[in-house]
């Protein structure tokens, strides 16, 4: 399992690949948190990072717990590949946001319950569920 240090250390490689235009606006930078963070609709379903602007300004956070609990027995190589997608993903939510658009937005929400319904009706038992 990559411990938190191991991943701060591939996180900041990680940020150091990105162009500093990027980061314009992100006030409140990227941070990497210990905690996990499960969804608050799906309890199975955890939340690797997330963009968020409040009072504070924008930042982009990353959870460590959610990541370890998803990926724990995943190499190195596999865990650094799961952090650049998210910390991508988040980046476009920033980007977005910057521009006033919130595609990315809907389509997460769009697959969320595309999920949920697929989650219930395997649990019912449906054959044509997908899982």
């Amino acid at each position: 399992m990559v411990s938190i240090e191991e991943m701060k250390r591939m996180l900041s490689a990680l940020l150091d690949e990105l162009p500093a235009p990027l980061f314009e606006g992100l006030n409140g930078g990227v941070r990497l948190l210990e905690e996990e963070r499960p969804d608050p609709r799906l309890s199975e379903v955890y939340v690797l990072g997330e963009y968020v602007q409040d009072l504070l300004g924008s930042s982009i956070v990353l959870y460590y717990g959610s990541f370890a609990q998803v990926f724990g027995d995943a190499t190195r190589s596999a865990m650094e590949k799961e952090l650049r997608k998210t910390l991508r993903h988040e980046f476009r939510h920033h980007i977005e946001a910057m521009a006033g658009a919130d595609d990315l937005d809907v389509e997460d929400a769009r697959r969320m319950e595309e999920y949920r319904r697929e989650d219930e009706a395997y649990r019912r038992g449906k054959p044509e569920a997908k899982k």
